[in-house]
């Protein structure tokens, strides 16, 4: 049918008046120029499109001419007039305003969901005037898509409608769109406006933020949907250099939708584009809302976080620990500072709380920090006496330190935050990352061992899904050290940060921490290099004791198993450490192992080391241990007695000999007629001593005259001389 100019004009008329219609000769046709949508049709029952008989539309109104358009539209007004006003919510707001039936129902609306009312603007390409639907009417998408397919079916866009006859099949194919995310009509896609102005696809995002964001909706037509979507896909991703530029792919004409994965593919006037992005590994069509949207976006890594807005600065973030990832040459000094920059740049922005350390942002932190950290140490050229480094020896200071300093520094503001997700973190933060953690302390750094302890330190407290195994870990290590190696760089570090986790050991005690006690600490008092450690060791030794004081006994065993026997600085660590066990242990415990250990301790007594002397003697000054020799005196002082005579007669010491006097005395004052007693005993055992040793000097003499010891000759041989046949008692 041929159309004039007329037919295509629009005027400002409303639908069903002829007041401000176009009038021309005869003014029927002006007042007949613009119809309201239920004029369209038929049978108003037919905008049930989803009814269970699916019966086709009876079709539009074609006239031939005016009169007979005329004649049309007044028996569709007539017929209309009886037809039951629709209810609220079958009603459709916009332009064409609507008429009066449904303005009442409007009206009978309750004043709060009126208020709560959210309109919207509905376009289609070729469509001559736009629409209004209220969103808040709507509960789903099919109900939103059902309506669109009311509003636009009476229109002919490029000669071809947006649904085709069959509804029932459109309504399936609709639904099919909806569960996956895009809704196609043959050549048209419905898309929206979103707050952040991005077109998207309609069924992308959830229903609720669907409503939230919408600001308009829009029917495209799909190659202008492709381009619109790429575009906006490719403004989002950083300038790369033309060597990763878009490869093309064959031509595939069924399929126009966008497709996003490892790459992307849509088609643009027929033909198939497929691009390979490796920066991010999926960017979804919704780019939606934009808190949703982190780590979905890749920002230029080398902008400062003042310089991008608000919601690009987790981008931004997440973009430039991936660049730190890169390991720089020495040689390059100007990369170095570069990335030391950024390093920087990344410890103020989570110094500030505004990293928000999502499931990328951590995977991201982890990885810098493991490429960077996580490194081979070099031969160590220390000797094997020492097994480590001593107070005598300096430190070696790593030259990369300033570099590692702030790498550090961020992994400890990392673990540290108050709003990271543990449940995330524990992830990346797995039993690799720790073991690998661990081995740097046997860096020769002493400041990058204090770094790491303070680290590892925050992933016990934090992370207690890791505790077992860092103690068995930690094991592992000490095990090594001991029966191995004996050489590693950290021990007191590590032995420091378990001296506050037994301290927080929860009572009774595990068997696995006594355990820990028996096989681990106890056996670190036999490697030469304990000094290094020693006040480390002690601490936790007394830790368990305050525990459990019946662990007293058994500390004190394995004392006196690696107690030394010619280390005599290594002998005056154990004294040391014994006295803080002793001043520890209870009378039930002490009377276990005081015969053994006494035994010991009159061996310092008579050291020739002064030193050794003088820290034995020094016991009795400790009130608490006075007072367990006090209650034992009688087995305890004939053991020690002989020493402290000893030492009275013919220590070369004037030090020792002071002491041992004062000793003395400490005993006559407990118990005087023991010490007597004690002395009586000493001195019959030296009259019996004597005399032994007469009688092995009469027997030498004996043996002396018996041989017939005879001149030396000159020549080699030597006369046989024939046995004594007198009887010679020994």
């Amino acid at each position: 049918m041929a159309m004039s100019y007329k037919d295509t004009e629009l005027t400002l008329g409303l639908p069903g008046g002829g007041s401000r219609g176009y009038s021309t000769g005869g003014g029927v046709y002006g007042e007949l120029m613009k119809r309201g949508f239920i004029e369209t049709l038929d049978d108003p029952h037919d905008l049930d499109l989803l009814s269970s008989t699916g019966e086709e539309f009876r079709g539009q109104v074609k006239p031939e001419d005016e009169q007979s358009e005329a004649a049309n539209y007044s028996s569709i007004r007539n017929s209309t007039t009886a037809v039951k006003a629709p209810t609220a919510k079958d009603q459709v707001v916009g332009w064409p305003p609507v008429r009066s039936t449904r303005n009442k129902a409007l009206d009978s609306k309750n004043l709060k969901n009126i208020s709560s009312s959210k309109y919207v603007k509905v376009g289609a390409d070729g469509a001559p005037y736009l629409r209004k639907v209220d969103l808040e009417m709507y509960t789903s998408y099919e109900e939103l898509l059902t309506a669109m397919e009311k509003i636009f079916t009476s229109f002919t866009i490029n000669g071809k409608q947006y649904m085709e006859d069959d509804r029932k099949q459109q309504v399936l194919l609709m639904k099919h769109a909806v569960v996956n995310g895009m809704v196609e009509y043959n050549q048209y896609v419905l898309t929206y406006e979103d707050k952040d102005n991005d077109w998207m696809l309609v069924g992308d995002v959830p229903w609720k933020m669907f409503k939230e964001s919408c600001k308009r909706i829009r029917l495209m037509r799909s190659s202008e949907s492709d381009s619109t979507m790429l575009k906006q896909i490719l403004s989002k991703f950083p300038r790369k250099p033309k060597s990763e530029s878009l490869d093309s792919a064959g031509s595939d004409s069924g399929n126009n939708s966008p497709i996003l994965g490892s790459g992307f593919q849509c088609t643009i006037g027929g033909s198939s584009l497929t691009s390979k992005l490796n920066v991010v590994k999926r960017v979804s069509s919704a780019v939606f809302p934009a808190s949703i949207a982190a780590g979905a976006e890749v920002v230029e890594p080398h902008l400062s976080f003042k310089e991008v807005s608000n919601p690009q600065k987790q981008n931004l973030f997440i973009s430039k620990l991936n660049v730190c990832c890169e390991i720089i040459d020495s040689s390059d000094p100007v990369k170095q500072d570069l990335k030391r920059e950024t390093l920087i740049e990344l410890v103020d922005f989570v110094s500030s709380g505004s990293a928000k350390f999502t499931e990328p942002a951590i995977s991201a932190m982890c990885k810098m920090c493991a490429t960077n950290l996580f490194r081979v140490f070099p031969p160590k050229y220390r000797s094997n006496f020492t097994g480590g480094e001593t107070e005598d020896e300096e430190p070696m200071f790593d030259p990369a330190w300033s570099h590692l300093q702030i790498v550090y520094d961020l992994l400890v503001r990392f673990i540290s935050y108050s709003s990271l997700d543990i449940k995330v973190a524990k992830k990346h933060v797995d039993h690799s990352f720790i073991v690998r953690l661990l081995d740097l302390f046997d860096s020769e750094d002493p400041r990058e061992r204090d770094c790491l302890k303070t680290i590892l330190h925050r992933i016990y407290g934090k992370f207690m899904v890791h505790r077992p195994f860092i103690r068995k870990a930690v094991s592992n290590i000490i095990y090594r050290f001991v029966f191995e190696t004996e050489r590693h760089n950290g021990m007191s570090e590590l032995l420091e940060i378990f001296g506050s986790v037994i301290s927080g050991f929860a009572l009774p005690l595990k068997e696995e921490h006594k355990i820990f006690l028996w096989r681990a600490l106890i056996p670190l008092h036999k490697p030469k290099s304990v000094g290094i450690y020693h006040q480390q060791l002690t601490y936790c030794v007394v830790q368990f004791i305050e525990k459990d004081p019946k662990l007293a006994s058994t500390v004190i065993k394995g004392l006196l198993k690696y107690w030394p026997v010619t280390n005599s600085q290594k002998e005056l660590m154990f004294l040391s450490e014994l006295e803080e066990v002793l001043e520890m242990t209870s009378m039930d415990e002490f009377q276990k192992i005081m015969v053994p250990l006494f035994r010991r301790i009159r061996c310092c007594l008579n050291s020739s080391h002064y030193q050794v002397a003088e820290r034995a003697h020094l016991l009795w000054n400790n009130e608490h241990i006075l007072n367990l020799i006090g209650h034992n005196r009688q087995v305890i002082l004939p053991l020690v007695f002989p020493a402290i005579e000893r030492n009275t007669q013919n220590h070369w010491n004037q030090a020792v000999l002071n002491l041992t006097m004062n000793v003395r005395k400490m005993f006559c004052e407990m118990d005087e007629e023991l010490v007597l007693a004690c002395q009586c005993k000493l001195e019959e055992e030296h009259i019996k001593s004597n005399s032994a040793a007469e009688k092995r000097r009469i027997t030498w003499e004996r043996l002396e005259t018996a041989a017939g010891v005879q001149p030396v000759v000159a020549c080699n041989f030597l006369a046989p001389i024939k046995p004594s046949t007198c009887p010679v008692v020994c």
